[in-house]
């Protein structure tokens, strides 16, 4: 580790000494541009399917100024959206509330999620290949494929240059923490490429100085008991970790009609998940599982296919193939002191699969889309060496056509309709005896394929400085395999959660500085899966069921002022009425949704010291953490604490037009939150690092 600022500094000098004032290679550092190809949704001339939600593009100089090096970090800090962190360490991205597998996630287009939760850890995800991050929530738009419920999140990746480029980013913190990144792009006739590298480390982070040590209990008596405070502040027990992320992408567009690319990803981690600070899970017999863990391994890689082809100027077809592999190993240990290991459990998933849209006009007042999505899942796991793996296969398609006509006044009208369907064709669990010790594997039970059908409408009326906007969807979520075959609660008999999504809303002009935004939104889910005990049907196994019904209502706005070259200031606020109305509720409040979150973005740049100064900062209001059930109708209701916290970073202008030096600090007021029960939040942490576009 000590290495490491000797290393900037010998790149400090090099830079210098290879790119003196007024050489050629000084005059423009270039950026590079967005993957054109990593759209499902292409803009058009005046308005695409998007602009009948609410939607937000998080730049890669907004990300960049959030301090934030993962997508689940950039995304804490957008409108309508909620960032927590709890066990296995893993960031859960909720939308107008939802839980994160609701909201698809695409990176360039494809959906990216592991095949057991149906979901993706997004800090395998790091921010310095982003272009930009395109978040649509209620997700009108049908050619984005299945279980598209609440949102969707395409992560658009960079591409070369028609100019070479090379950047470079190289930081330190405390406690060993180290980070860099390194890019190179261009265009050479006819062929485009791009590679990254991206590695970081750290031995953990630092907590609030206000935290406070708790003793961490047994959630069961018959439990091994380990008692005992199991974090007392400081550096944040078990928090260390070690990354490395490659992209790479090479392109050939042999005329002005035709494009086709190649992507390749590999993602390797090993990383430690800090404890719960008041309760502890650990079973040494039977399933050999303990909360007091780690990841040795998490790994992802996979290949890609994109291409393009206009066979006239009213007909184009895009299609894509991909193949992803996920590996990870978790490790349960008998203890806090992490000394002892009690099993490896491990995951082996890929997925394959592709989409083709078809893109068409019939007239100049008329744009239509034909869309067929497919995908492939098959997963593996064992919950210990010893054991044999279970395996599960599922498929999930959809086909569906999407139609726009555009008057001459500025009103665009759309409508489209899916059929989404759903079939797993094999699941495995472990044959149990009386005393729960595994005896062998049995085959589960397997529906017949479900079916959806997804229609759609929405509009858009520009009228000089005002854009009126709104839509109605219908959209489903087909259940997981772990709600379908866990062995902590599986049904195998799940229908899909559906839900009727509503959007109205308008952005307003005032002049070229200063615009904003007010929409309404309103969600009906029913069929919502949970897993409770149940008076009316008590079989003393908590199961997952087709039972809630939960309504979302209210309302996200923002303000955005831009005076001069040197001050930006932005504002944003979204209220969520939650209510959980459902016939068997105990209550009508729900997990895990903020009533009330604010924004702020503010931007300087200082003149006389070539300097920029971004700060960034979310109020994020109380949360419940635990609720009355109908097992307990009459438990206490656990909220978390509303907090703020506020982020800065200071920069330097590019010396030479290329190199840069900046200091970044998350939490500057070193508040101590929480964001789930047990999971106190980083406090005051800093970094010092260069920058250098050449």
């Amino acid at each position: 580790m000590k290495t490491k600022p000797v290393f900037l500094s010998i790149f400090f000098l090099c830079a210098f000494l290879c790119c003196p004032p007024g050489s050629a290679f000084a005059k423009e550092a270039k950026d590079e541009p967005a993957y054109k190809l990593g759209e499902i949704v292409v803009s058009g001339e005046m308005t695409d399917i998007d602009d009948t939600a609410i939607s937000d593009t998080i730049t890669a100089e907004e990300i960049k100024a959030t301090n934030s090096r993962t997508v689940a970090e950039a995304l804490k800090f957008a409108p309508g959206v909620v960032m927590t962190r709890g066990r296995k360490n893993e960031p859960e991205i909720s939308v107008h509330g939802f839980s994160q597998e609701k909201t698809l996630f695409l990176i360039d287009g494809i959906p990216y999620y592991e095949t057991y939760y149906g979901k993706l850890n997004l800090d395998q995800i790091p921010t310095e290949m982003i272009s930009k991050i395109e978040v649509t929530k209620n997700a009108p738009s049908v050619l984005y494929g299945p279980n598209a419920q609440i949102a969707v999140v395409n992560i658009v990746t960079k591409q070369g240059s028609a100019a070479p480029s090379f950047n470079f980013r190289a930081d330190v913190g405390e406690y060993d923490t180290f980070s860099t990144s390194v890019s190179h792009g261009n265009q050479i006739g006819n062929i485009n490429y791009w590679l990254s590298f991206m590695h970081r480390e750290s031995d953990g982070w630092r907590m609030s100085h206000d935290f406070n040590p708790e003793i961490a209990r047994r959630v069961k008596k018959k439990m091994p008991d380990r008692d005992g405070i199991h974090e007392d502040g400081g550096f944040r027990e078990n928090s260390d970790y070690n990354k490395n992320r490659f992209w790479a992408r090479v392109g050939l567009t042999p005329s002005a009609n035709s494009e086709y690319f190649i992507t390749f990803h590999s993602i390797q981690s090993d990383y430690g998940n800090p404890p719960a600070t008041n309760e502890y899970r650990l079973k040494p017999k039977g399933e050999i599982f303990s909360t007091l863990s780690r990841f040795d391994k998490y790994d992802d890689w996979g290949i890609d296919f994109s291409g393009r082809h206009d066979f006239s100027e009213d007909f184009t077809l895009r299609g894509k193939l991909f193949y992803h592999d996920h590996v990870d190993e978790y490790e349960s240990y008998d203890s806090a002191a992490y000394d002892k290991i009690l099993a490896v459990s491990k995951w082996e998933d890929d997925i394959i699969g592709g989409n083709l849209i078809t893109d068409f006009s019939l007239a100049d007042w008329h744009k239509g889309h034909v869309s067929a999505h497919y995908r492939s899942d098959h997963h593996r796991a064992r919950g210990a060496d010893d054991l044999p793996f279970n395996e599960s296969d599922s498929h999930v398609g959809s086909v569906g056509t999407e139609q726009e006509w555009i008057s001459g006044f500025g009103l665009s009208v759309f409508a489209g309709v899916s059929c989404d369907w759903f079939r797993v064709s094999e699941a495995e669990d472990y044959k149990t005896d009386k005393r729960k010790n595994i005896v062998g594997q049995k085959d589960m039970d397997t529906e017949d394929a479900a079916e959806e059908v997804n229609p759609m409408i929405g509009f858009n009326w520009t009228a000089e400085k005002t854009e009126f906007y709104g839509s109605v969807a219908k959209k489903t979520r087909f259940p997981t395999l772990y709600q379908l075959y866990s062995s902590h609660g599986g049904n195998p008999d799940l229908d899909a959660e559906e839900s009727i999504n509503y959007t109205l809303g308008f952005r307003h002009n005032f002049c070229t500085w200063l615009s904003f935004e007010l929409a309404g939104f309103y969600h009906d889910i029913d069929d919502y899966i949970s897993k409770d005990y149940y008076e009316d049907d008590y079989t003393g196994i908590m199961l997952y069921e087709n039972m809630a019904e939960i309504a979302m209502r209210g309302v996200e706005t923002s303000l955005r002022l831009r005076p001069c070259d040197y001050f930006r200031l932005n504002l944003d606020y979204t209220y969520n009425n939650a209510k959980n109305e459902s016939d068997n509720r105990v209550t009508s409040r729900v997990i895990g949704v903020p009533e009330h979150k604010y924004g702020v973005g503010c931007d300087i740049t200082i003149p006389g010291i070539l300097a920029r100064l971004n700060l960034r900062g979310i109020f994020v209001d109380k949360m419940y953490g635990e609720l009355p059930t109908p097992e307990q109708p009459n438990a206490e209701a656990v909220e978390t604490d509303d907090y703020f916290i506020l982020n800065t970073r200071l920069s330097t202008q590019k010396y030479y037009n290329m190199i840069s030096v900046y200091a970044e600090v998350d939490n500057i007021f070193d508040y101590n939150y929480e964001q789930e029960l047990g999971f106190p939040g980083r406090g005051r942490n800093f970094r010092v690092g260069v920058e250098a576009k050449f």
